[in-house]
């Protein structure tokens, strides 16, 4: 790491004496795309992903929910089961069957019958269904999706958190080596108290930076072990290093896939069609149903059996109370489902727009921090340092030039992980991992 190196470099300053004679070679500061060492406990991205796709009771739940749906949209299609009725007609009491043959009206009655609804309508109810189990299935992806998003955002802010928590511990470390160099500068009356005080100072407020990405951290760690059903208080020692993707799409690529692969778009694009539908099937209430009913009554000599054959009809007379609103109704939700599948388009359009530039502006700052200003700095600390040696230039420079390298390693990783979190925002809107 930068700062142990810097870190040594003082250490030996303070052992050269007062003096500090001996030449000081340029400082080789840590590439802040180089690979860490892993470890065993080292948790990975995609281990996480796994693990919340198979535990996650919310997904869980959307599963069997399109299980369910599946299968109503299988049945609602059928017709009703046909009625079997068992009926007697005597002139004692019910099922006295040794009345039979007394009576011309007496007998044993078993009928079959059957309901049939108007041609079509069944087969639209299950058309109904299968646009509702397309919406559910959408919204299971887009559930995945975002959920897998979110995920991705913890992890990358617990691994800007992690990494800012090294750097502040190693500028702590620099800044008590500092703190005893100025003192022994200022015991033989070389340096000043003001020096000295704004050393500890500044260690104070890195003590309270320490505190707060703590406290961030282990809510980071919290936010992914409840999407992962891990027990709170499970720690995450450790995450794999992140490198910049490559993102070469242009927003107008982005606005052309989001119509076809949005989860949530095409789930309501399934909710206009089930409302098309629904007119249609309402328009259809204007006609009536039937029920074919057939019999077969058994009567004792000297009786003959009698046959038993009826058709009923359904009679729409309340059209105007009932069918015309009903249609009234399919309309009007036909209607709301197609301005909320524009509002979801707009506002998808806007947000790819907006995460598109969030992308653009982070990958720029990436470069000007990693090719432009962490070189610069660098420089700056070297001179510094050189000219620390034979008293030309205070303290306080020398610390601030410290501080702005360290500032600027803190920046590249912040800018890193916003490009990545933008990324993972886009994914959900773009209907698969980028």
């Amino acid at each position: 790491m930068i700062l142990r190196i810097i870190i040594l470099l003082f250490a030996f300053l303070l052992l050269s004496g007062s003096s500090f004679a001996a030449d000081t070679e340029s400082i080789s500061l840590t590439d802040p795309n180089s690979d860490s060492v892993e470890t065993s406990e080292v948790t990975s991205l995609k281990n996480l992903i796994q693990e919340a796709v198979t535990k996650n009771p919310i997904l869980l739940s959307l599963g069997y929910q399109v299980t369910a749906q599946g299968a109503k949209a299988s049945w609602i299609k059928v017709r009703p089961d046909p009625m079997f009725t068992n009926a007697t007609n005597t002139d004692k009491y019910p099922f006295r069957y040794q009345s039979l043959g007394k009576d011309p009206m007496n007998q044993v009655q078993f009928l079959l019958g059957q309901d049939f609804p108007y041609p079509g309508k069944l087969k639209l109810k299950g058309k109904i269904e299968t646009s509702e189990l397309e919406t559910m299935k959408s919204s299971y992806d887009q559930t995945k999706l975002e959920l897998t998003s979110r995920l991705k955002k913890a992890y990358y802010d617990l691994y800007y958190t992690s990494k800012s928590i090294e750097i502040i511990e190693d500028v702590k470390v620099l800044l008590e080596t500092l703190a005893g160099t100025v003192k022994a500068k200022y015991e033989v009356g070389d340096g000043s108290q003001q020096d000295l005080l704004k050393v500890h100072l500044e260690i104070s407020k890195l003590l309270e930076e320490y505190e707060t990405l703590k406290k961030d951290r282990e809510s980071y760690i919290a936010e992914i072990n409840s999407i992962v059903i891990r027990p709170q208080g499970t720690d995450i020692p450790s995450v794999e290093e992140i490198t910049k993707q490559s993102f070469t799409y242009k927003a107008s690529d982005l606005l052309g896939l989001y119509k076809e692969n949005y989860p949530l778009l095409q789930g309501q694009k399934a909710q206009v069609e089930k409302g098309n539908l629904a007119v249609k099937l309402a328009k259809k209430g204007y006609y009536p149903d039937f029920s074919v009913e057939a019999g077969y009554g058994q009567r004792a000599n000297p009786m003959d059996p009698m046959y038993m054959f009826q058709v009923m009809s359904s009679l729409p007379v309340y059209y105007r109370s009932k069918q015309r609103k009903q249609l009234e109704e399919a309309r009007a939700t036909l209607k709301a489902q197609e301005e909320a599948y524009n509002s979801i388009a707009v506002e998808a359009e806007r947000k790819i727009k907006d995460l598109h530039i969030q992308i653009e502006k982070n990958e720029t700052l990436i470069e000007l921090v990693q090719s432009g200003i962490i070189p610069q700095a660098r420089l700056a600390v070297d001179a510094s340092i050189a000219s620390y040696k034979v008293s030309k230039t205070d303290f306080l420079t020398l610390l601030d030039n410290v501080r702005t390298l360290l500032n600027s390693q803190i920046d590249y990783y912040k800018h890193l992980t916003d490009y990545e979190k933008a990324i993972a925002e886009l994914e959900p809107l773009i209907g698969r991992e980028l």
